[in-house]
């Protein structure tokens, strides 16, 4: 365990440093007030580790990251969204996953056989650009997300493949959707609210079409104003800083946050320094281990939520030794330790996960699942029936982007040795990780995971689907799970205690497989100036700025 023992008290000893500076600063607020950011109740300064790469949000697909999340979360606009319910710490929100309600949409009916969704458009309501939202928005966003090459359309498969034939215009506000089944109806409203549901301003963005370009996606990834969002992009300097403005039009009425100024800070140990020192007044991508003395601080605020969803995933890729035998998998399994992680890399800002279904998802019980715990004795009688009685040895790929997690790995192997598992610690860039995900091309992995939409039925299938899909990064099939999942999905009700049971049967067989071993639920990894109130906790990750007010100290 040298090199794990050797790493952690590094980490503690920067938590501590940081705490001898707290009372530093904080004199220093009090002699000079609070400096740089708060003394405008409209305008607040973010520290961010990094800039989106792109506005184009899913439709451009280079724009996957937690900052392009956030982006487009708060420039673009969906047909409905969960409703914010209150979080656990005071001032705070959390969207409701179990149900859904107006956005873009004033409301949406139902049709008898659960399979056509009608939609009703807000009337008056205009884009950032100006213009009217009218239902041939809605069509034409559509049709652009399922003509774009690099898009994420295929999410929405099985339940919806052809906007051509399951999209209708009834009137210049109304559209309808209709579905394969009406059992997906439920995730098909979690995507409509999530990443995939942006409606766009088809009349700005035909503007600045062109031959090769005839959506305008390569357009709108270097420009805005081409949403219904609560704000738009005033201006970048690249690498620095993104100002964003808010949007008078926004269908909520114009946020209080009139100008969001978006700084980078690539050191996360500075982010933190500023907000004590109130140089910003909300810092992202926080570390955990800073997180803990910045709770301590007075005038900062650091959000925890009960169940939190963004969680250390640990893949194990089946189709290639050691891990295409499960018995090698289920000793793997057992040979986490699960509550050192959680204490020594993440200063007990995690908690242990049971699945990847959301327990409060109403129906679904974690009941009689099988939760795995460190036992490298366990382990050992595991190996030795699969044929490794002396034990194995496994790469184990990490992104080099990713602090805590490579940490977390170098504990593991520390832990896993016990077990007689030789773990080989590979860092890769970011884009060769993604990569080596998606063709499954390592032996094991292990990156922060969620699930954008918190539905069982998405949970359950959009990391295990069949044929070695590329969103499959296990590689793991199995037809009694998908068995399980037909039939919650064939359920009138997706949560309602019947399906709930199908859920629950489907997650038992994943958990007793251990394709994705799930080590540990995450807590936000923000903090604010507790001058700053509405904090979100969204399925992207992104603070909803729309929501945010200031008081002054």
């Amino acid at each position: 365990m040298a090199r794990s023992t050797a790493r952690i008290p590094a980490l503690l000893g920067a938590a501590l440093v940081l705490l001898l500076l707290l009372s530093g600063c904080m004199a220093s607020r009090t002699r000079s007030g609070i400096s740089g950011a708060g003394k405008d109740p409209s305008s607040i300064v973010v520290a961010v580790s990094t800039l989106a790469p792109s506005f184009a949000g899913q439709d451009g697909g280079n724009a996957l990251t937690a900052e392009a999340y956030e982006i487009n979360a708060n420039t673009q606009a969906t047909l409905v969204r969960n409703p914010y319910l209150p979080a656990k710490t005071p001032g705070t929100v959390i969207q409701d996953f179990n149900s859904y309600t107006g956005y873009l949409a004033d409301s949406y009916t139902v049709s008898p056989d659960g399979k056509t969704y009608t939609f009703h458009l807000r009337e008056n309501l205009l884009s950032q650009a100006g213009d009217p939202l009218t239902a041939d928005d809605v069509l034409w966003s559509f049709e652009r997300k399922f003509a774009s090459p690099t898009g994420n359309a295929s999410a929405y498969a099985p339940a919806f493949t052809n906007p051509k034939t399951q999209l209708r215009k009834l009137d210049q506000h109304t559209v309808a959707f209709t579905l394969t089944e009406a059992g997906y109806g439920f995730t098909f409203l979690g995507l409509l609210a999530n990443l995939n549901g942006h409606i766009y301003d088809s009349t700005f963005l035909k503007q600045h079409a062109a031959p090769d370009d005839p959506y305008a996606i390569n357009w709108s990834k270097t420009h805005s104003d081409w949403g219904f969002g609560a704000y738009s992009i005033r201006s970048v300097t690249p690498g620095q800083e993104m100002v964003l403005s808010a949007n008078p039009h926004f269908v909520f009425g114009e946020p209080s946050i009139k100008t969001i100024t978006l700084r980078v800070v690539p050191d996360a140990g500075t982010r933190a320094s500023l907000l004590i020192r109130g140089d910003v007044d909300l810092a992202e991508s926080i570390r955990p281990i800073d997180q803990k003395p910045l709770a301590a601080v007075p005038g900062v605020t650091v959000p925890e939520v009960d169940n939190p969803i963004e969680f250390v995933d640990l893949t194990l890729v089946t189709n290639k030794p050691p891990f295409d035998n499960e018995l090698a998998r289920q000793a793997m399994a057992w040979a986490v330790p699960y509550d050192q992680i959680i204490e020594q890399i993440y200063a007990d800002r995690a908690t242990r996960m049971v699945g990847s279904v959301n327990p409060r998802t109403k129906g679904y019980s974690t009941d009689g699942l099988p939760v795995y715990q460190y036992d490298p004795d366990r382990a050992k009688q595991l190996l030795a029936q699969a044929g490794h009685p002396d034990g194995l040895t496994f790469d184990l790929t990490v992104a080099n982007t990713v602090p805590d997690l490579i940490d977390a790995a170098v504990l593991m192997k520390s832990y896993a040795a016990a077990a007689g598992i030789t773990i080989n610690v590979v860092q890769q860039s970011a884009a060769a990780f993604a990569q080596g995900r998606q063709l499954g091309s390592f032996q094991a992995l292990m990156y922060r995971n969620r699930s954008q939409t918190q539905s069982p039925t998405y949970a359950l299938t959009i990391f295990w689907r069949p044929h070695n899909n590329t969103a499959n990064p296990s590689r793991w099939e199995n037809q009694a799970f998908y068995d399980a999942v037909n039939a919650g999905i064939a359920q009138t009700d997706p949560l309602d205690a019947v399906a709930g049971h199908y859920w629950n049967q489907a997650m038992a067989i994943e958990l007793n497989s251990a394709p994705e071993i799930f080590i540990a639920n995450l807590q936000p990894s923000q903090a604010y100036r507790s001058t700053v109130h509405g904090y979100t906790y969204r399925s992207e990750n992104a603070v909803d700025f729309a929501n945010l007010k200031f008081s002054s100290p």
